[in-house]
């Protein structure tokens, strides 16, 4: 078996894709239902010495790595998994990652937990809390060993955290010349957390709904996705608008500000289009994203990223090259401030909330102890002229810094 497919039957074992060994325990009839129990695991390690600065993979991260500080919660994380097949059309699964949460705390939490039913080999249906479906390497981003890298990339997919909902998804898919074709739909309640200048967002009122389409073959694998979440009754841009109707008065334009407020409503969407291609042939393997993304809480954002990784196989070891590239920009919106008006931070403040230009390089080894377990040893050189990834030790978006980062993870799957 190739370290690819390999790699894939893990994905399996932890996702609860179950293999030829759960089919024959299903046609079994002279027991109770079959449990499996799974689970995965991170261990890893950051350090860079840039001060001022913590570096964090993702923005449902309130603490961060620290400079001069070897940071272990970063990337570390465990998560158990039970499934059972109940008959040849019904199965349930449910699964639980603890990790350091947006209150840095270690409280286990309930990643997946739903009931599927498959009434053919074309089509199934899932009902209960899934995660968004839009990530070329599989289901999760907490699965570290089925990734090339110590983590998927922090300009793209660190954006992208509000990815859990309950609700329903519904898959169908076919042969399509030499692969597999799958097409899904699902919508249902987002759930999910942001830390951004020293302030905790929590989403209560969303509601997601999207679709992907994907086909995988011997070499080739494609992933298009697309997705939605819409939030009501949002508070948090209120105070702006009352800011704005203080100061319209005391502003050269009124008329202008009056508008600017106007503008501000109590619902907001954030979509996401995506597109990956992976390849895979011999010792060569290459993956390439693409996402677009754009934001209505006021003022309104838009913003893309990349990712790429180039690897090349041998024997155990797996070294590779990464890039990584992510831009999100305010619309413009005209408001004449006069230099030294007490309005003017505030409106700086909206404008540049989530601005965000960052890239990163890397380069890196994988090495696979065995089937299920891998070491990585990562070097990144971080760019920014403007980061809501990175936070300062205030826990505020920080403006231009460059530095390496300095990574090494023990992933597996058991």
């Amino acid at each position: 078996m190739s370290r690819s497919l390999a790699a894939r039957a893990a994905l399996a074992a932890a996702l609860g894709l179950w293999g030829a060994s759960a089919q024959l325990a299903c046609a079994r009839d002279d027991g109770p239902a079959p449990w499996t129990f799974n689970g995965f695991g991170t261990l890893g390690a950051a350090y860079h010495d840039e001060s001022d600065t913590r570096f964090r993979r993702s923005i449902d991260q309130r603490g961060g790595a620290r400079a001069g500080h070897l940071e272990v919660r970063n990337d570390s994380l465990l998560g158990v998994q039970v499934n059972a097949v109940l008959d040849p059309r019904w199965s349930v699964m449910a699964q639980a990652v603890t990790r350091q949460d947006v209150e840095r705390r270690w409280t286990p939490q309930l990643t997946w937990g739903f009931v599927k039913y498959a009434p053919s080999d074309a089509a199934e249906f899932r009902f209960g809390r899934m995660a968004v479906d839009i990530y070329l390497d599989g289901d999760s981003r907490h699965v570290g060993y089925v990734y090339t890298t110590v983590r998927p990339y922090a300009d793209v997919y660190g954006r992208l955290t509000l990815d859990t909902f309950d609700g329903v998804d519904a898959s169908f898919q076919r042969v399509l010349g030499p692969g597999q074709l799958r097409f899904k739909v699902f919508g249902g309640r987002t759930r999910g957390d942001i830390y951004l200048n020293d302030l905790v967002y929590s989403l209560d009122q969303g509601r997601t709904f999207g679709a992907t389409l994907d086909w995988v073959g011997p070499e080739l694998s494609l992933k298009l996705s697309w997705g939605s979440m819409v939030t009501t009754r949002d508070r948090q841009t209120h105070p702006l608008r009352e800011g704005l109707l203080s100061a319209a008065p005391f502003l050269p334009n009124s008329e202008q500000a009056l508008a600017r407020a106007a503008e501000i409503g109590s619902s907001s969407r954030i979509s996401y289009l995506g597109l990956g291609i992976g390849w895979e042939r011999g010792p060569f393997s290459l993956q390439v994203v693409g996402t677009d993304m754009s934001i209505t809480i006021y003022p309104g954002f838009e913003g893309w990223g990349l990712g790429a990784t180039l690897g090349y196989r041998f024997g155990d070891w797996k070294p590779y090259l990464s890039y990584s590239r992510s831009i999100i920009d305010a619309l413009k919106r005209d408001l004449d401030v006069p230099a030294g008006h007490p309005f003017g931070p505030y409106w700086q403040l909206a404008n540049g909330y989530t601005r965000h230009d960052q890239r990163t390089t890397g380069v890196g080894v994988r090495y696979d102890l065995t089937s299920s377990a891998a070491l990585k040893l990562q070097l990144n050189r971080i760019d920014a002229k403007r980061s809501s990834s990175l936070l300062d030790d205030a826990g505020n978006r920080t403006g231009a810094r460059a530095f390496t980062l300095v990574s090494a993870s023990l992933d597996f799957v058991f």
